[in-house]
């Protein structure tokens, strides 16, 4: 008789909770604190958020970011042992060698001093860009203008490449000789 009054609670058990018994809690926990997280693609919670495993899931797929970091992408499979997973993000080391400017990508002009003359003004420019840049793609004097090759600077942590160059555009105007010149800087994916 006690077999089966255990047999009929199990059986009664499973019936009125079949998620209860699939069920199955994982905790995230994000470094830094303030990370937030998304599951699926919706954002679910700022630097803690618990992932509820129902019958039917396998798993879930968990993002994690937070500006001036690299963001994290990841699936927590149902069958992982944890009950606890730490993610940590790496700071973004892209962004800590940058610098914000408004003279990015747009000219900005250098008016020539009335003491120096075309030759000696072209020359510093060239020795400046050179200081910088491993070479001078374009140099016509002629016709005043000058840019660079494009340099390129990895950033493994951040998983992109920025790639720089430097134009330069003779200008002569009311105030004498004058010089344009553009920073350009673009962002890639490390491919």
């Amino acid at each position: 008789m006690k077999k089966v009054i255990l047999f009929f609670t199990i059986i009664f058990s499973i019936a009125l909770c079949p998620n209860e018994i699939h069920a199955k809690k994982i905790k995230i926990v994000t470094t830094p604190e303030t990370a937030k997280i998304y599951v699926d693609g919706s954002y679910v919670s700022d630097g803690v958020y618990v992932l509820n495993f129902k019958r039917n899931d396998e798993f879930f797929s968990v993002k994690v970011e937070e500006p001036g970091y690299v963001k994290k992408t990841l699936k927590i499979y149902k069958s992982d042992s944890r009950k606890n997973i730490s993610i940590t993000l790496q700071e973004d080391d892209a962004l800590e060698s940058s610098v914000t400017s408004d003279l990015a990508n747009k000219y900005f002009t250098i008016n020539v001093r009335k003491d120096v003359d075309e030759n000696l003004a072209w020359k510093i420019l060239s020795q400046v860009l050179l200081n910088y840049f491993d070479e001078i793609k374009t140099s016509d004097k002629a016709a005043g203008y000058m840019n660079t090759a494009w340099y390129i600077n990895r950033f493994p942590k951040a998983d992109v490449k920025v790639r720089t160059r430097v134009q330069v555009k003779q200008i002569t105007g009311g105030d004498g000789l004058a010089y344009q010149i553009r920073i350009s800087t673009e962002i890639a994916p490390q491919n």
